[in-house]
């Protein structure tokens, strides 16, 4: 049945006071919420900012690990901590970056522990060889980085390596080629004593050529270390025993099906002659 004209405005007014009745309720939960959230923001900042600065939090200890060519108060220096520091203030990330600028530190990480200690852990760069560019010496590490420039001060008991720049650029593949050779000469511990290896010589008539701290020049070539290595070894052991230990010598191991040694006065490509070959 359909409603009469007369009872549409009466349900109108009904719903209208049922409605009015509702909304300052809800009005009031929306103003208490906004209330409740006003205070639990206050309540925060303020925790945060009495944590910021309570004592409790104050710097009283630093932690620096993984230091042995660079100093721990050199580490703390660039990351400028200070006893004055809170540790929940501290950009940890902009610190170890400032860290990093050393150019002997690879990486750098800087982590808290509560309630007032920072510590911080380096990875250092190690020293592969020393690159010689015109006059200079620079520090190259064995993924083939040239971190610094070689100075007074610096340990870098290392193989000099000359040659290996070109029209100014470097010869990665070259560098590539001469780690191979230390890593080679490396895994026979023995043998790796007894051949030191003071430079790494490469040119357009020699290919590869090293200089050794006990008098030799070896003429390498590329490729085939292990068994060039082995073959030096025998050679060794047989000029021991021919009473010519310690002599300067060259020897090509190019060849390894035909060794040829020499006697020379100085260990220089250009100083070799003809006249004092021993085939081996």
């Amino acid at each position: 049945m359909k409603k009469s004209l007369k009872t549409i405005p009466s349900t109108r007014k009904n719903r209208l006071k049922r409605r009015s009745k509702v909304i300052p309720g809800e009005i009031f939960r929306i103003f208490a919420i906004i209330g409740v959230a006003g205070l639990l923001a206050i309540s925060m900042i303020y925790v945060c900012n009495f944590a910021m600065c309570a004592d409790y939090f104050r710097l009283k200890n630093t932690i620096v690990r993984g230091c042995n060519k660079v100093s721990k108060e050199r580490v703390v220096e660039l990351a400028e901590i200070s006893s004055s520091m809170n540790i929940l203030t501290a950009n940890l990330g902009k610190m170890a970056r400032e860290v990093e600028n050393d150019p002997w530190i690879k990486a750098a990480s800087i982590g808290r522990e509560f309630p007032d200690r920072l510590v911080v852990e380096v990875v250092e760069r190690d020293a592969a060889a020393l690159l010689k560019r015109g006059n200079d010496l620079y520090i190259v590490d064995r993924d083939g980085v040239v971190f610094k420039k070689f100075e007074a001060g610096d340990s870098a008991d290392v193989p000099v390596l000359t040659g290996f720049y070109g029209n100014g650029d470097l010869r990665g593949g070259l560098l590539e080629k001469a780690f191979e050779f230390l890593d080679c000469l490396s895994k026979r511990d023995n043998f790796s004593r007894a051949l030191s290896v003071s430079e790494i010589y490469v040119d357009d008539v020699y290919d590869f050529s090293v200089f050794t701290d006990n008098h030799l020049f070896l003429n390498l070539g590329f490729g085939d270390y292990e068994k060039k290595l082995k073959r030096l070894k025998r050679i060794m052991a047989d000029l021991e025993r021919r009473g010519l230990k310690g002599t300067v010598l060259s020897i090509d191991l190019v060849d390894c099906n035909r060794i040829v040694v020499q006697r020379g006065d100085v260990i220089s490509p250009k100083s070799l002659t003809e006249d004092r070959k021993m085939e081996i």
